[in-house]
């Protein structure tokens, strides 16, 4: 009973705090129950899609004044007529990551024509390109005709601003599937991480389980998630594979002290590690 009020006493806040800065402490996480573990995950798959995804869209939205401002008095007079579109002059907006360029006098956009290398979505009077330009050379991923947008005939800027409530629904969306997909990352890298762990855990005769062995590799990849995380808020200020090796070498220190944590005397864990 005291060990299980001792147990209720660890906050999320707590769990956060040891699993990156105290890997020799994850004892007293691994002693609470599953699903304190799956709010763990969730939360921190909150945070990652936040600095990923949210922050970026929070600005951007801020500095366009809001969707329906961006629609209504930013976006370029336009109709689409006849599966054509046709704009008062072209434009170019920054979104993300990403540049939306918009030029309907042909009915593609030619990356090659792009000045500045990066992501692109281009719009042309009939097709949507999704490619990127790198040293000046564009490259197209997906070519997408407009009428399989099945967008009204007569459509404009006004009918736009009305599907605004549409776009922020798409954003929310899309802020979940970022959630996802980081939950997943850090499942994923615990599933590997935990194959190595049990294998340690075994030599050792720590007595761990292999559930166990999972639930520290779980906490031992939040520190490199987040680094991960804020390397790609950040414009990748690191290349990916810099960072993906600053990850791995910080993942298998703090797994190799929480598992050493439970080394007997016998085998002293700075003998070992």
């Amino acid at each position: 009973m005291e060990e299980q009020e001792e147990n209720k006493k660890v906050t999320l806040l707590d769990q956060l705090s040891i699993a990156v800065s105290s890997p020799k402490n994850y004892k007293q996480l691994v002693k609470l129950k599953t699903g304190r573990l799956v709010w763990f995950v969730v939360i921190i798959s909150f945070l990652l899609a936040f600095i990923e995804f949210g922050i970026d869209a929070i600005f951007w939205v801020g500095k366009v004044g809001g969707l329906r401002n961006l629609i209504t008095n930013k976006i370029p007079a336009f109709t689409y007529h006849d599966n054509k579109l046709d704009m008062e002059h072209d434009m170019q907006l920054e979104i993300g990551n990403a540049t939306l360029y918009i030029n309907t006098e042909n009915a593609s956009v030619n990356l090659d024509s792009m000045e500045t290398d990066g992501v692109y979505i281009a719009i042309g009077s009939e097709n949507i390109v999704m490619g990127m330009v790198s040293d000046g050379k564009g490259y197209d991923y997906m070519v997408t005709p407009l009428k399989y947008m099945f967008l009204p005939d007569g459509f404009n800027n006004s009918k736009l601003a009305v599907l605004t409530p549409v776009f922020y629904m798409y954003m929310v969306i899309m802020f979940i599937a970022v959630m996802v997909a980081s939950a997943g990352r850090q499942l994923l890298l615990a599933l590997i991480f935990s194959i190595a762990g049990n294998r340690l855990a075994r030599i050792l005769n720590t007595g761990l389980s292999y559930g166990k062995v999972f639930t520290i590799c779980v906490y031992a990849q939040t520190l490199a998630v987040f680094i991960m995380s804020v390397n790609t808020a950040l414009g990748y200020l690191l290349s990916s594979f810099v960072v993906w090796i600053i990850a791995l070498v910080v993942s298998m220190v703090f797994m190799n002290k929480a598992i050493g944590s439970y080394v007997s005397g016998d085998i002293p864990p700075g003998d070992v590690f």
